[in-house]
């Protein structure tokens, strides 16, 4: 793979993140930000997932609710 164009301020960033990190060279500062990235996104999807379940969950739970209503007024009412 060669190198990636990038422009005069994106160099300087670079090199201000590499420093600030402690860390020896600019791939590894690309390696550790492509860690991040990927982390980050694995999190996301994750709690993407999470909201999805919890939200069949809560609809299925909504309606069993509701049919469980509906069987103590029926029962409720052949009793009086």
């Amino acid at each position: 793979m060669g190198a990636i164009a990038v422009s005069k301020k994106e160099e300087e960033q670079i090199e201000k993140l590499r420093k600030e990190l402690g860390i020896a060279t600019k791939s590894g500062l690309i390696r550790t930000a492509l860690k991040t990235l990927e982390r980050k996104s694995q999190e996301e999807k994750l709690r993407r997932e999470i909201r999805e379940s919890v939200s069949r969950c809560a609809a299925a739970d909504l309606e069993e609710n509701k049919e469980l209503v509906m069987a103590g007024v029926a029962r409720s009412n052949r009793g009086e």
